[in-house]
């Protein structure tokens, strides 16, 4: 494990945009140097200011009303929530409607500006977008995980910005965040599909987050509507309960290192081509299909079309996340074998 933690917070640092730094549409040096310092701490930050408000309504008042379509479909069926937990699930934003398609959101400069230097530079990719919302009045936890259901890499190679479409405060269900556990994880400290397996599932192991919480506990993280969070995907993490009335839905926007060559496709509508592919820096992994044919499966994620995020550092790759019920998931003692489960 990492050595001691004590003393560092367990909230995420803010970077807050200044005037002048909007009107020059990039981070100041210093702020750039706080951020990154923050994010390798951490793997977590939160940026304030960086996107108007109105784009963010504007998506929410749109996505809730196709929330509630694609929760009553996946009702009664486990395996068609976010890890198997009927707390949350996936969607998609609004890619098919030109007049949401926010370069705030799709193309943030200042989230691409921190996501170039803490993947290295070049020409980085954009391996999906999605959205997860938490379903009001939930009451189950996920399993503390992180997004790598496969042997990922020991250094930077992925952030996810997420844009707040509500505030995200612990009675709408924000997210449990162990920060800094990003930086020493490895496999080794997850649960595995079988004994067999070549590659993990996402779910750290219950003794190894115990001695963790020794050092560094995690923390349900309140930030304001507005914010922009961005992390590292190794960073340990649960999906919380929602005792709101409320459905809280947070936009997802990838990016992937250049040197990460897995070539993770997602799918987008003809729309979304043009601002999409409006950065010669980003590289999106989609598949452009006709707006039509993208809104007969865009909602679809989990139910066994074509949305599913499959994906393949071989010989096994990712996989729909929940995928292998919580108590099928084993120990591999070839990888830890002084884990207890």
């Amino acid at each position: 494990m990492a050595p001691s933690a004590l003393g560092l917070p367990s909230t995420p640092g803010v970077i807050a945009l200044s005037e002048e730094e909007r009107k020059a549409g990039k981070w100041s040096r210093a702020n750039l140097q706080r951020a990154l310092e923050l994010f390798h701490r951490d793997g977590l930050i939160v940026m304030s200011g960086i996107v108007p408000k109105e784009d963010l309504l504007k998506l929410r008042e749109n996505m809730m009303e196709t929330a509630d379509a694609v929760k009553a479909e996946k009702a009664g069926s486990p395996g068609k929530f976010n890890h198997g937990i009927m707390s949350n699930f996936l969607q998609a934003p609004p890619m098919s409607t030109p007049e949401l398609l926010f370069p705030s959101v799709y193309q943030n400069p200042y989230v691409i500006q921190i996501a170039e230097k803490y993947l290295g530079g070049g020409q980085i990719r954009m391996p999906f977008i999605t959205a997860n919302t938490a379903i009001a009045n939930s009451t189950q936890k996920q399993p503390i995980h992180k997004d790598c259901s496969f042997n990922h890499p020991l250094a930077p190679f992925m952030c996810i910005s997420n844009f707040l479409l509500d505030d995200f405060v612990p009675s709408n269900g924000s997210t449990e965040f162990w920060l800094g556990s990003h930086a020493t994880t490895t496999p080794s400290e997850q649960y595995w599909r079988s004994p067999e397996s070549l590659a993990p599932t996402c779910d750290i192991i219950p003794d190894i987050l115990e001695e963790r919480r020794k050092t560094r506990p995690p923390s349900q993280v309140t930030v304001p509507f507005g914010s922009v969070l961005l992390r590292d995907p190794r960073t340990w993490h649960a999906g919380m309960p929602n005792s709101s009335d409320s459905d809280r839905i947070m936009v997802a926007v990838a990016y992937q290192a250049e040197w990460f060559t897995e070539d993770r496709r997602f799918k987008a509508p003809e729309s979304a081509r043009a601002l999409l592919t409006s950065n010669p820096n980003i590289i999106p992994l989609c598949e452009f299909y006709t707006d039509e044919e993208w809104n007969t499966f865009c909602q679809r994620w989990g139910n066994g079309e074509p949305m599913d995020l499959v994906y393949g550092p071989k010989p096994e790759g990712w996989v729909t996340i929940g995928d292998v019920a919580p108590e099928d998931k084993v120990l591999n003692h070839n990888f830890n074998p002084n884990a207890k489960g």
